[in-house]
């Protein structure tokens, strides 16, 4: 079992909203891609939140076809989830980190 690591599952989540959205313009492989992120997802969260593990999994699973229908909206709010639980865990709020890059940018 891997350590958790909320940053990594938000990664892989918006990876998957990608690959999902250029699957619908036209690479339909692209669609097993965005399975293989949301399976790194699953497995990045489930050591320290098995419910949010299971959330992926249904997703990942309705994607395929194999359990219930699968709608876009729910990788944003998956994600949206992911990082706000990433940020009470750190203490650092994602409008915090995004300054201090563009900063460290600006200085650099």
């Amino acid at each position: 079992m891997r350590e958790t690591c909320l940053f990594c599952a938000s990664k892989h989540i918006a990876q998957a909203i990608v690959l999902v959205t250029e699957s619908c313009l036209g690479y339909p492989l692209h669609i097993w891609l965005a399975i293989g992120h949301l399976a790194e997802a699953e497995s990045e969260t489930c050591s320290m939140f098995p419910f949010l593990s299971q959330q992926i999994r249904c997703v990942r699973l309705a994607l395929m076809g194999q359990e219930g229908v699968f709608v876009h909206e729910e990788l944003m709010g998956l994600l949206k989830a992911i990082r706000k639980m990433a940020e009470k865990i750190n203490g650092v709020s994602e409008e915090a980190r995004v300054q201090g890059i563009l900063y460290a940018k600006l200085e650099g």
